[in-house]
């Protein structure tokens, strides 16, 4: 089940953190970024704080769920051979306030589909698995709105869980990464991302706890969107 391939994955890297006796970054990055600070993600102890994460100069705040991540499961045909779909959905938002500088206001969208197939004793076999994440970034007093907008799969062998930053007349890539800083590429769900403009690297955001992130000079006027968005990504329900 994708459910267990997900936690031993994450087993695994919890273990290769700890092995190494400190906390670093895992994820490769491109030469333009190496010399960009690593800010590593500060979390509340609970994701229902109002303030649950921050990073260098941003601070996550007035975060609210607009209901829990939630799974309606329901299957067709019988035993020994049957088909269960489920689709899911949680909604969330937040502000982002950097120490100096305009708030953005981001309200989220993640939705799952899913169907397996069952084969009697043998039990349930994931045939897909599709995730999606949308959300509208707006700096707080402007008309314009940024979307994020991310799509693909999470399970092991899925295709790539990628996607866009855009406004009207600006965007960036977001190119998911699937490896380890010298040990290769790993299965299941992306390590993290590359924001990429023209490309160029400008930015990255590591996913697997605590987090890790590095916005470069070159990000320019779109820092602080830029942190909006990675911490969209951070807050997404399969990274709690």
């Amino acid at each position: 089940m994708k459910v267990a391939k997900r936690f031993s994955l994450g087993l695994l890297l919890m273990m290769f953190v700890v092995g190494c006796g400190t906390v670093r970054p895992l994820m490769p990055v491109a030469e333009s970024l190496e010399s960009a600070s690593v800010l590593q993600v500060k979390r509340a102890r609970t994701s229902l704080s109002s303030k649950p994460l921050s990073f260098g100069e941003w601070q996550m705040t007035h975060f609210e769920r607009d209901g829990f991540p939630g799974e309606t499961r329901w299957s067709f045909g019988t035993w020994p051979v049957w088909i269960t779909k489920s689709k899911g959905s949680a909604a969330y938002r937040f502000v982002m306030s950097p120490t100096d500088g305009d708030q953005w206001a981001c309200n989220c969208q993640h939705k799952l589909n899913r169907r397996d197939l069952g084969l009697g004793i043998l039990g349930e076999a994931e045939l897909t698995y599709e995730e999606s994440l949308e959300c509208d970034l707006q700096r707080i007093g402007d008309e314009s709105v940024w979307k994020l907008q991310v799509n693909g799969s999470l399970a092991i062998g899925g295709e790539g869980y990628s996607g866009t930053l855009a406004d009207e007349s600006h965007s960036l890539s977001l190119a998911p990464v699937h490896e380890i800083e010298g040990l290769g590429r790993v299965p299941g769900p992306p390590m993290g991302y590359h924001f990429v403009r023209e490309g160029h690297e400008v930015a990255s955001a590591e996913l697997m706890r605590p987090g890790m992130v590095r916005i470069g000079d070159d990000a320019g006027a779109d820092r602080d969107v830029i942190a909006t968005a990675m911490a969209a990504l951070l807050m997404q329900p399969q990274a709690q």
